[in-house]
């Protein structure tokens, strides 16, 4: 008996856990969806959502099992986001920059952005820099990357990757919803003799086709980065480029590293210094001359207090 009674208890609470679970289903429903007094709408409404689900289904089943089979790296459903960051040093800026540019073209790429800088009027002794956003294809990537050291000293190399695979599917797929939504409301649209569920199905479209504006453009956006890695590359003129041997190196190839940078730096302040001096050459003459007359008068002065004071002192030992 108690056995019996077991069990009859456990079929009792299934029994009350599915009942729950439609109520649940259907409460959500209703509160989810559009409330038109037309039942044959709402059958509608119901039959294309059921469609869909299944579509939707069917959809996933043959992504999942090509995931599953097959490796990240070669996955060509994997959404990856390829950026990089290049420093390059160069004592030929013009011929940098004009092999960047070939090299970009020569891949099919373009630039986004280009900066140029090339010194000012209260910065004439310094060096001109050069700031590229590049696009180039996701798929020559790897050659760009390879031959950037022919521009210039690469002394900076920076590589990053995101994987936006679950966010493009996640946008693919409420696209693809909205899209159904969109003909399922303009089918029942076309029904209505009502003129609230005309009111309230035109309403419906209306936001539909904004979600639709917002995913295609989202999408279209992932496909843009997706498609074109970017990088940037920031070219900078240099009067003189000294490799580090390391601190693998022998000791007399560091010292003779060191001597040989030492001597370049004094090289180098001493032609800057020179350069300053022919940018402020007139206001240094005038600096000059007014000094030279500063000490000219100076001295004047002097001899004349020096000459007064002789005077006093010869007219007080003349009445003593």
């Amino acid at each position: 008996m108690k056995k019996l009674f077991a069990g009859f208890v456990c079929v009792l609470l299934v029994m009350s856990l599915a009942a729950c679970g439609a109520q649940s289903a259907g409460t959500a429903a209703d509160d989810g969806g559009y409330k038109y007094k037309n039942e044959m709408m709402s059958t509608d409404v119901a039959a294309g959502e059921a469609l869909f689900d299944s579509a939707m289904r069917e959809e996933v089943k043959p992504m999942a099992q090509a995931a599953a089979s097959q490796s990240v790296y070669q996955n060509s459903g994997v959404k990856l986001i390829r950026r990089a960051n290049l420093q390059v040093q160069t004592v030929e800026f013009d011929k940098s920059v004009a092999a960047l540019e070939q090299l970009v073209l020569s891949l099919n790429g373009y630039y986004e952005n280009a900066e140029l800088y090339s010194g000012g009027y209260y910065n004439q002794g310094s060096h001109r820099s050069g700031y590229y956003v590049v696009r180039i294809p996701a798929e020559s990537y790897d050659s760009f990357m390879s031959q950037i050291d022919g521009i210039g000293y690469l002394s900076r190399r920076t590589e990053s990757t995101q994987d936006v695979g679950q966010e493009y599917f996640d946008a693919e797929s409420r696209l693809t919803t909205q899209r159904t939504k969109q003909e399922r409301l303009q089918q029942l649209l076309k029904q209505a003799r009502n003129m609230e569920d005309i009111i309230a199905l035109e309403n419906a479209l209306a936001d539909v086709e904004y979600q639709i504006e917002q995913y295609t453009s989202q999408l279209r956006r992932y496909d843009s980065l997706v498609g074109y890695a970017t990088i940037d590359v920031n070219i900078q003129e240099m009067q003189r480029i000294t490799d580090d041997p390391g601190q693998q190196a022998g000791l007399l190839q560091r010292m003779k590293t060191g001597i040989i940078s030492s001597a370049g730096d004094v090289v180098d302040g001493v032609q800057n210094f020179l350069v300053w001096v022919s940018y402020n050459l007139i206001g240094l003459v005038i600096l000059a001359v007014v000094a030279v007359g500063g000490v000219f008068a100076g001295r004047k002065y002097v001899k004349v207090r020096r000459a007064k004071r002789a005077a006093k002192a010869a007219a007080e030992e003349k009445e003593q």
